[in-house]
Protein backbone atom coordinates (compact mmCIF):
# COMPACT_ATOMS: atom_id res chain seq x y z
CA UNK A 1 0.00 0.00 0.00
CA UNK A 2 2.79 2.41 0.91
CA UNK A 3 4.35 1.63 -2.41
CA UNK A 4 1.23 2.88 -4.19
CA UNK A 5 0.95 5.89 -1.92
CA UNK A 6 4.57 6.78 -2.65
CA UNK A 7 3.85 6.54 -6.35
CA UNK A 8 0.78 8.72 -5.96
CA UNK A 9 2.76 11.28 -3.94
CA UNK A 10 5.50 11.37 -6.60
CA UNK A 11 2.84 11.87 -9.29
CA UNK A 12 1.25 14.68 -7.28
CA UNK A 13 4.56 16.48 -6.71
CA UNK A 14 5.49 16.11 -10.37
CA UNK A 15 2.13 17.52 -11.43
CA UNK A 16 2.48 20.46 -9.10
CA UNK A 17 5.95 21.17 -10.48
CA UNK A 18 4.60 21.17 -14.01
CA UNK A 19 1.77 23.54 -13.25
CA UNK A 20 4.10 25.80 -11.28
CA UNK A 21 6.33 26.44 -14.30
CA UNK A 22 6.37 30.19 -15.17
CA UNK A 23 4.45 31.13 -18.30
CA UNK A 24 6.71 32.72 -20.91
CA UNK A 25 5.90 36.34 -21.65
CA UNK A 26 4.65 36.97 -25.19
CA UNK A 27 7.26 38.41 -27.51
CA UNK A 28 7.11 42.11 -28.32
CA UNK A 29 6.35 42.60 -32.00
CA UNK A 30 8.73 44.95 -33.82
CA UNK A 31 7.98 46.55 -37.18
CA UNK A 32 11.20 47.94 -38.64
CA UNK A 33 9.89 50.27 -41.33
CA UNK A 34 12.89 51.33 -43.35
CA UNK A 35 12.31 54.63 -45.10
CA UNK A 36 13.72 56.85 -47.78
CA UNK A 37 14.05 60.51 -46.89
CA UNK A 38 11.15 62.40 -48.48
CA UNK A 39 13.49 65.40 -48.63
CA UNK A 40 16.91 63.85 -49.32
CA UNK A 41 19.71 64.69 -46.91
CA UNK A 42 22.59 66.77 -48.23
CA UNK A 43 24.91 64.39 -46.38
CA UNK A 44 23.80 61.31 -48.35
CA UNK A 45 26.07 60.40 -51.26
CA UNK A 46 23.42 58.34 -53.05
CA UNK A 47 19.99 59.94 -52.93
CA UNK A 48 16.46 59.17 -54.01
CA UNK A 49 14.28 61.85 -55.60
CA UNK A 50 12.29 64.26 -53.45
CA UNK A 51 8.80 63.02 -52.66
CA UNK A 52 6.29 65.77 -53.45
CA UNK A 53 4.03 65.35 -50.44
CA UNK A 54 1.95 68.35 -51.54
CA UNK A 55 0.78 66.35 -54.54
CA UNK A 56 -2.82 65.25 -54.01
CA UNK A 57 -2.15 61.76 -55.37
CA UNK A 58 0.76 61.28 -52.99
CA UNK A 59 -1.34 62.47 -50.05
CA UNK A 60 -3.97 59.84 -50.86
CA UNK A 61 -1.24 57.18 -51.03
CA UNK A 62 0.24 58.27 -47.69
CA UNK A 63 -3.18 58.10 -46.04
CA UNK A 64 -3.68 54.60 -47.47
CA UNK A 65 -0.37 53.50 -45.96
CA UNK A 66 -1.31 55.05 -42.61
CA UNK A 67 -4.47 52.93 -42.62
CA UNK A 68 -2.37 49.81 -43.23
CA UNK A 69 0.10 50.72 -40.48
CA UNK A 70 -2.66 51.51 -37.99
CA UNK A 71 -3.72 47.84 -38.08
CA UNK A 72 -0.37 46.94 -36.51
CA UNK A 73 -1.39 49.08 -33.49
CA UNK A 74 2.05 49.86 -32.04
CA UNK A 75 2.26 51.04 -28.44
CA UNK A 76 5.19 53.21 -29.47
CA UNK A 77 6.47 54.80 -32.67
CA UNK A 78 10.24 55.28 -32.62
CA UNK A 79 11.65 57.95 -34.93
CA UNK A 80 14.98 59.01 -36.40
CA UNK A 81 15.47 62.01 -34.12
CA UNK A 82 18.29 62.28 -31.54
CA UNK A 83 17.26 61.29 -28.03
CA UNK A 84 18.27 64.71 -26.69
CA UNK A 85 15.50 66.27 -28.82
CA UNK A 86 12.72 64.36 -27.03
CA UNK A 87 11.29 67.42 -25.24
CA UNK A 88 11.21 69.33 -28.53
CA UNK A 89 9.29 66.51 -30.22
CA UNK A 90 6.91 66.26 -27.25
CA UNK A 91 6.13 69.95 -27.56
CA UNK A 92 5.81 69.86 -31.34
CA UNK A 93 3.54 66.82 -31.30
CA UNK A 94 1.34 68.43 -28.62
CA UNK A 95 1.00 71.51 -30.83
CA UNK A 96 0.13 69.28 -33.78
CA UNK A 97 -2.63 67.57 -31.79
CA UNK A 98 -4.04 71.02 -30.97
CA UNK A 99 -3.92 72.20 -34.58
CA UNK A 100 -1.04 74.60 -33.92
CA UNK A 101 1.65 72.86 -35.99
CA UNK A 102 1.65 72.41 -39.77
CA UNK A 103 3.24 69.18 -40.88
CA UNK A 104 6.47 69.50 -42.83
CA UNK A 105 7.65 67.42 -45.77
CA UNK A 106 9.85 65.05 -43.72
CA UNK A 107 8.75 61.41 -43.45
CA UNK A 108 8.50 61.76 -39.66
CA UNK A 109 5.95 64.54 -40.10
CA UNK A 110 4.09 62.82 -42.91
CA UNK A 111 3.97 59.30 -41.45
CA UNK A 112 4.85 59.18 -37.74
CA UNK A 113 2.91 62.19 -36.48
CA UNK A 114 -0.42 61.42 -38.23
CA UNK A 115 -0.16 57.73 -37.33
CA UNK A 116 0.53 58.50 -33.67
CA UNK A 117 -2.47 60.83 -33.63
CA UNK A 118 -4.66 58.21 -35.30
CA UNK A 119 -3.63 55.65 -32.67
CA UNK A 120 -4.07 58.05 -29.77
CA UNK A 121 -0.44 57.84 -28.66
CA UNK A 122 0.73 60.47 -26.14
CA UNK A 123 3.98 61.17 -28.02
CA UNK A 124 6.67 59.68 -30.25
CA UNK A 125 9.97 58.18 -29.10
CA UNK A 126 13.28 59.69 -30.23
CA UNK A 127 15.95 57.01 -30.63
CA UNK A 128 18.61 58.32 -33.00
CA UNK A 129 22.30 58.35 -32.17
CA UNK A 130 24.65 60.30 -34.40
CA UNK A 131 27.91 58.40 -34.49
CA UNK A 132 31.02 59.28 -36.45
CA UNK A 133 31.14 58.23 -40.10
CA UNK A 134 33.83 59.87 -42.20
CA UNK A 135 34.54 58.09 -45.52
CA UNK A 136 37.27 60.53 -46.60
CA UNK A 137 40.21 58.62 -45.03
CA UNK A 138 38.96 55.43 -46.72
CA UNK A 139 38.75 57.12 -50.10
CA UNK A 140 42.19 58.67 -49.67
CA UNK A 141 43.74 55.35 -48.64
CA UNK A 142 42.20 53.54 -51.63
CA UNK A 143 43.51 56.16 -54.06
CA UNK A 144 46.99 56.09 -52.53
CA UNK A 145 47.25 52.29 -52.41
CA UNK A 146 45.97 51.09 -55.79
CA UNK A 147 42.52 50.12 -54.53
CA UNK A 148 40.57 52.56 -56.66
CA UNK A 149 39.01 49.58 -58.45
CA UNK A 150 37.05 48.83 -55.25
CA UNK A 151 35.78 52.42 -55.15
CA UNK A 152 34.79 52.17 -58.81
CA UNK A 153 32.92 48.90 -58.19
CA UNK A 154 31.18 50.44 -55.19
CA UNK A 155 30.17 53.48 -57.21
CA UNK A 156 28.69 51.31 -59.95
CA UNK A 157 26.88 49.04 -57.49
CA UNK A 158 25.46 51.84 -55.33
CA UNK A 159 24.40 53.95 -58.31
CA UNK A 160 22.57 50.99 -59.81
CA UNK A 161 20.87 50.24 -56.49
CA UNK A 162 19.59 53.79 -55.94
CA UNK A 163 18.49 53.97 -59.58
CA UNK A 164 16.25 50.96 -58.89
CA UNK A 165 14.75 52.74 -55.87
CA UNK A 166 14.12 55.90 -57.90
CA UNK A 167 12.41 53.89 -60.65
CA UNK A 168 9.98 52.35 -58.16
CA UNK A 169 9.49 55.71 -56.43
CA UNK A 170 8.46 57.37 -59.67
CA UNK A 171 6.13 54.63 -60.89
CA UNK A 172 4.60 53.01 -57.81
CA UNK A 173 2.55 54.03 -54.77
CA UNK A 174 4.08 54.95 -51.41
CA UNK A 175 3.13 51.56 -49.92
CA UNK A 176 4.65 49.73 -52.89
CA UNK A 177 7.82 51.80 -52.54
CA UNK A 178 8.11 50.88 -48.85
CA UNK A 179 7.51 47.22 -49.60
CA UNK A 180 10.28 47.38 -52.20
CA UNK A 181 12.96 49.06 -50.09
CA UNK A 182 12.18 46.75 -47.15
CA UNK A 183 12.41 43.58 -49.23
CA UNK A 184 15.20 41.16 -48.37
CA UNK A 185 16.89 41.76 -51.73
CA UNK A 186 17.08 45.53 -51.29
CA UNK A 187 18.17 45.35 -47.66
CA UNK A 188 20.92 42.90 -48.64
CA UNK A 189 22.10 45.25 -51.40
CA UNK A 190 22.27 48.09 -48.92
CA UNK A 191 24.19 46.02 -46.39
CA UNK A 192 26.65 44.88 -49.09
CA UNK A 193 28.03 48.40 -49.35
CA UNK A 194 29.58 47.78 -45.94
CA UNK A 195 30.03 44.01 -45.81
CA UNK A 196 31.39 43.55 -49.34
CA UNK A 197 32.97 46.75 -50.60
CA UNK A 198 34.16 49.00 -47.78
CA UNK A 199 35.70 46.26 -45.62
CA UNK A 200 38.04 45.32 -48.50
CA UNK A 201 39.79 48.66 -48.46
CA UNK A 202 43.04 48.24 -46.54
CA UNK A 203 46.14 46.05 -46.61
CA UNK A 204 48.41 44.33 -44.11
CA UNK A 205 47.89 45.88 -40.71
CA UNK A 206 45.85 48.78 -42.12
CA UNK A 207 42.05 48.48 -41.80
CA UNK A 208 40.54 51.83 -42.83
CA UNK A 209 37.50 50.23 -44.46
CA UNK A 210 36.90 47.84 -41.60
CA UNK A 211 37.22 50.65 -39.06
CA UNK A 212 34.66 52.72 -40.97
CA UNK A 213 32.22 49.80 -41.02
CA UNK A 214 32.86 49.21 -37.32
CA UNK A 215 31.81 52.80 -36.72
CA UNK A 216 28.61 52.17 -38.66
CA UNK A 217 27.86 49.12 -36.52
CA UNK A 218 28.63 51.14 -33.40
CA UNK A 219 26.09 53.77 -34.43
CA UNK A 220 23.39 51.18 -35.00
CA UNK A 221 24.16 49.38 -31.74
CA UNK A 222 23.53 52.65 -29.92
CA UNK A 223 20.23 53.11 -31.79
CA UNK A 224 19.24 49.56 -30.87
CA UNK A 225 20.11 50.25 -27.23
CA UNK A 226 18.00 53.41 -27.28
CA UNK A 227 15.03 51.37 -28.50
CA UNK A 228 15.49 48.79 -25.74
CA UNK A 229 15.70 51.54 -23.13
CA UNK A 230 12.41 52.98 -24.38
CA UNK A 231 10.40 49.78 -23.97
CA UNK A 232 7.65 50.14 -21.36
CA UNK A 233 6.11 47.31 -19.30
CA UNK A 234 3.04 46.18 -21.17
CA UNK A 235 4.29 47.18 -24.63
CA UNK A 236 3.09 44.57 -27.08
CA UNK A 237 4.23 46.16 -30.33
CA UNK A 238 6.55 48.94 -31.43
CA UNK A 239 7.19 50.52 -34.81
CA UNK A 240 10.55 51.95 -35.82
CA UNK A 241 10.56 54.48 -38.68
CA UNK A 242 14.17 54.88 -39.76
CA UNK A 243 16.39 55.32 -42.80
CA UNK A 244 16.42 51.96 -44.53
CA UNK A 245 20.22 51.80 -44.59
CA UNK A 246 20.07 51.14 -40.84
CA UNK A 247 17.53 48.33 -41.04
CA UNK A 248 19.78 45.33 -41.89
CA UNK A 249 21.79 45.72 -38.67
CA UNK A 250 18.79 46.59 -36.51
CA UNK A 251 16.91 43.62 -37.94
CA UNK A 252 19.77 41.25 -37.14
CA UNK A 253 19.95 42.55 -33.56
CA UNK A 254 16.23 42.18 -32.91
CA UNK A 255 16.12 38.74 -34.52
CA UNK A 256 18.94 37.75 -32.15
CA UNK A 257 16.91 38.84 -29.10
CA UNK A 258 14.43 36.15 -27.96
CA UNK A 259 12.16 38.78 -26.40
CA UNK A 260 11.19 40.21 -29.79
CA UNK A 261 9.44 39.09 -32.96
CA UNK A 262 10.35 41.00 -36.10
CA UNK A 263 7.28 41.52 -38.31
CA UNK A 264 7.67 41.47 -42.08
CA UNK A 265 6.79 44.84 -43.62
CA UNK A 266 5.01 42.99 -46.44
CA UNK A 267 2.62 41.47 -43.90
CA UNK A 268 1.58 44.93 -42.72
CA UNK A 269 1.60 46.91 -45.98
CA UNK A 270 -0.58 44.47 -47.86
CA UNK A 271 -3.44 45.47 -50.09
Amino acid sequence: MFKYLSGFFLFLVTSLNITAQPVASPKIKVLLLGSIHFTPSTQDVYKNKTVDVQDEKRQVQIKQMLTQLSRFSPNQICIEVPTQNQSKVDSQYHRYLNGQYKLGTHEVDQIAYPLAKQLGLPTLTCINYKGAFDPDPVNEYAKANNQEDILASLEKFASSTIAGVIAVQQKQSISELYRFINSNDELTKNAAIYSDFLVRIGQGDKYPGTDLVAGWYNTNLHIYTNILRAIHPGDKAIMVLFGYGHIPILKHLFESNPKFEVIDVNDVLKE
